[in-house]
This record gives structure tokens, sequence and C-alpha cells, in this order.
């Protein structure tokens, strides 16, 4: 199989055999996430970030497809998706396979493929949905690109976030960094970012400010995106009130590392205070303790 700009490229076609399962076009995202938000980029209980160029650059370490299967299952046995990156040449460079148990007749699927190490070039993600128990198998592809280009040292200058590091080090060491000149400061960021994904961080940042805001605070000065910018996606969200005098609204975040957090609109302004958590270097308010439950203090050995 050659494909190129020159050449011409097969997009979106599929290949079908016996009673082969119905799904729709691939969908490419840098980015699919849980989450109950239900803004515009929402799928169900997943944000879904396109990548509608179809274009993957020197820090994109995944790329993401969505579709959605809408035959019904007719052998009751589970479903095989095969997942295969082909290069220009038609050498398949990587498979994944996943199984899919189908209970809603539009059932979302969502995968991940590592193309860290793919070179640049134009390639083809092949999807290939089979029924375990019949054969019947169906088929897409779409193309997309990775363009690789030397990384050059990253500047603070003109890139956004990047003297935002009190949240990744400990106070005496940011009160250092700003106590410097501006070439010292520099030197200290450049030694800084090279131990750190830039675009990662950066990426956290945005996305914080869209979902965290409160008034006029962006999202990232606010305790919730504070959090997030630090620590990433919690694992597991507990939201409620707890009814003292009036409710008040709650959010505590798991994760899986033992970390826990618990947010309290306090003044019923959808603005989110960290009360309590076990975070190592995080500090929790115990003057504000009165907002929590009897039921949570106890859960977090405060009685």
């Amino acid at each position: 199989m050659v494909f190129g700009s020159n050449q011409g490229m097969v997009i979106d076609s599929i290949a079908v055999n016996r009673e082969a399962y119905a799904f729709s076009d691939v969908l490419l995202a840098s980015a699919i996430k849980q989450d109950t938000s239900r803004g515009y980029l929402s799928k169900g209980d997943l944000r879904v970030v396109p990548r509608p160029s179809h274009l993957f650059k020197e820090h994109d370490k995944n790329l993401f497809a969505y579709y959605e299967l809408y035959k019904p299952d007719s052998s009751g046995m589970p479903l095989i998706a095969t997942y295969e990156i082909i290069d220009s040449a038609g050498k398949a460079l990587r498979r994944v396979s996943q199984t899919i148990i189908k209970q809603y007749r539009m059932q979302p699927v969502n995968a991940g493929l590592n193309i860290q190490n793919l070179n640049g070039g134009s390639y083809l993600l092949v999807v290939t949905v089979s029924d375990s128990g019949t054969g019947a198998t169906s088929a897409k592809s779409t193309p997309f690109q990775i363009r690789r280009q030397v990384i050059q040292p990253v500047s603070y200058e003109g890139l956004p976030y990047y003297e935002e590091i009190e949240y990744f080090v400990p106070a005496n060491e940011y009160n250092y960094f700003k106590s410097l000149d501006k070439d010292g400061r520099a030197s200290f960021l450049k030694k800084f970012w090279n131990t750190r994904n830039y675009y990662a961080v950066a990426d956290k940042f945005d996305y914080a400010r869209e979902k965290y805001q409160e008034g006029n605070k962006p999202g990232y000065k606010t305790d919730r995106g504070r959090i997030y910018v630090k620590y990433g996606e919690p694992d597991e969200i507990e939201e409620g009130t707890i009814d003292i005098e009036v409710s008040k609204p709650y959010k505590q975040w798991d994760y899986y590392t033992g970390m826990k957090f618990m947010f309290v609109d306090i003044r019923g302004t959808n603005e989110y205070v960290l009360i309590w958590t076990n975070a190592p270097g995080e500090r929790s308010q115990p003057s504000l303790y009165g907002y929590l439950s009897d039921e949570k203090k106890r859960e977090f050995n405060l009685e």
C-alpha cells in the first residue's frame, strides 16, 4: 500500500465480511478523558479533544481514536477491536487489540496508541471490529501524519505558563527564583524545564484555566485548578452536600496513590475551598473543619 500527498490517499475506507458491524467514522483525538461537565467536547461521560488536522507533532506521545458501534450484538460473544498503524510502505508498525462487551445499541469505543517513537511521515490507522462468535468483521481506516522537528532549547520569552513554576518547587526555592535578575531567572528556568515536559504541563494549565475558573480568577489559580495542575486528573470524584444551617456543596477528589482532597463551596458562590487533604506538602485548614459533616470528620480521622 502506497499513499502520500503526491499519490493520493485512501480515506475512511470500509471493508465488510459477512454480517459486518456498522460503526461510525474514526475520530482522531489528542486526548480522551473521563469527564461529566457535558461541555461541547463531551461524548457521554468522555471528554474527547479532536485533532481535525490529523497532524501529530513532536510533543504528542499518544494518538487516540474514538468511534461508535451501531449494530446490536447478534452472537452474544465479545467483539474484538484491532488497531493497526501502517506506514507508507504498507508495514504494520503498531498492533493493539481490545475486547468489547456490546451493551448498547450505539456504543462508544475509544483506544490509545503510543506514537512517541514513530518517525515523521504519513501513516494509516486501521480499525477492525470482529465478532468472536460469528466471524463477522468490519474495518475502517483514516490517515494521519507525524511531524518531527529538532526541538530547540525552550525560552521563557513568549511562552505561556513558562514562569508558572510555583506549584512544582518548594517555597524556599521559589522565593530564591523570584529574587534572581532576568538572566538568573532565564538560567533557572532552562534547568527546570530540561527535566519536565513543558507541553504536558501547559496543557494542564489550559484545561484548569477553562474548567475551574471562579469569578475573575483564572482556573489554575483556584484550589481545584492548582491541585489539577500539580497532580493531574483525580481517579475518583465524590460529590454531595453537607447540611450545616444551609447545604454546602462539596467535591472530594481521590487518587489511587492515596491522596485525598476535600473542597467545599462554603459561600455558595461556586468557589470551592480546599478544607482538608492528606497530601504531603499540602495544607489543610482546621479553622474550616466546621464545614465538614460528622461522617467526613470520622472518615478523615479528625475526631
